[in-house]
């Protein structure tokens, strides 16, 4: 019997802080906050919870030859995550994000200092190009470079893996190839949607028409992040409204790559989208209920009993075009 083929995740790789202030914010001046670090990256984050999920994994990044980096990678290894095609930067430091997020745990500001990662290019897609060809899916976020994107996105063409697009924030999906067939499933929000598609093209449209504008670009499917009012999951056939799963807010940081992550989770073992998308809403839940982009606290069988019981809380999803 063939070994399942892994998910490949290609991106961002960081060390994350968030910084919860103790009380609302006051610009010019010292605001007391208290702090929590740990390995962060959209990618990695998505990665990380593939392995807790049961799912063979791969990452595909770039780190700096310093202090993050090295824990970064030994954490992976950790986890059973593959790295073998995640690169060490001589002299570059490890990415890192610092967000800010008022008391109730909403981001106030977040900072990036990510450089590192333009070595996300097309030399890197195409030196692990092999790696890619024999994933069941890979997941790309738009920290990788326009380059990277494009190679990837011609890769996919002639490849038999599926390719996943998560737009990571409203500069950085505008790296993407213009036509973007070859990507079976974008994931993005709003303001990243309007971002894509620009002005006169949906940008000031709904929600559904929107998703029906970054289809027009050749996506196979789009995944639409509402945040309390759920996603939009769209694809020729049918635009379906997906509810957000119940949740009491700790933090926001990571729902989205939980989101990602069980959806692929699912997918994986053969769901249809929107069936996929309902896990990742249960995830997402789970992760805005703890603080940290990545639910921690339960090992493996226990986080995916958890997804279950979430998503038994979950009314159905509603075909709506």
């Amino acid at each position: 019997m063939q070994p399942p083929r892994p998910i490949i995740c290609l991106g961002g790789a960081a060390v994350d802080r968030v910084y919860r202030l103790a009380a609302p914010a006051v610009a010019g001046t010292s605001n007391p906050a208290t702090v929590l670090g740990s390995a962060g990256g959209v990618a990695r984050n998505v990665a990380e919870l593939l392995a807790r999920l049961g799912v063979p994994v791969s990452l595909v990044s770039a780190v700096g030859e310093d202090e993050g980096g090295r824990s970064l990678l030994a954490d992976l290894a950790a986890l059973g995550i593959d790295t073998a095609g995640t690169a060490a930067v001589a002299g570059a430091a490890t990415a890192e994000y610092a967000a800010v997020t008022d008391p109730d745990g909403e981001l106030v500001i977040g900072v990036a200092a990510m450089g590192v990662l333009d070595r996300l290019d097309a030399a890197l897609v195409a030196a692990n190009a092999d790696r890619l060809r024999s994933a069941d899916w890979v997941l790309a976020d738009c920290n990788t470079a326009a380059d990277g994107l494009a190679a990837l996105v011609a890769l996919r063409r002639r490849a038999r893996f599926r390719l996943a697009v998560d737009a990571v924030s409203t500069p950085k999906v505008t790296r993407l190839p213009a036509e973007l067939d070859g990507v079976d499933v974008l994931f993005l929000n709003a303001d990243e949607a309007r971002a894509l598609v620009g002005t006169g093209d949906g940008a000031t449209a709904g929600p559904v028409a929107l998703a029906a504008a970054v289809l027009a670009r050749g996506a196979g499917s789009v995944v639409l992040t509402l945040g309390a009012e759920g996603a939009l999951v769209a694809h020729s056939a049918a635009t379906i409204a997906v509810p957000a799963a119940p949740a009491i807010v700790a933090e926001v940081t990571g729902a989205g790559d939980s989101l990602i992550a069980a959806t692929l989770w699912r997918l994986s073992a053969g769901d249809a989208l929107d069936a996929a998308v309902r896990f990742g809403s249960a995830l997402a839940a789970l992760t805005l209920e703890a603080t940290g982009s990545v639910r921690r606290d339960l090992p493996g069988a226990t986080l995916a009993e958890a997804v279950a019981a979430q998503l038994a809380r979950l009314p159905p999803n509603k075909r709506i075009a």
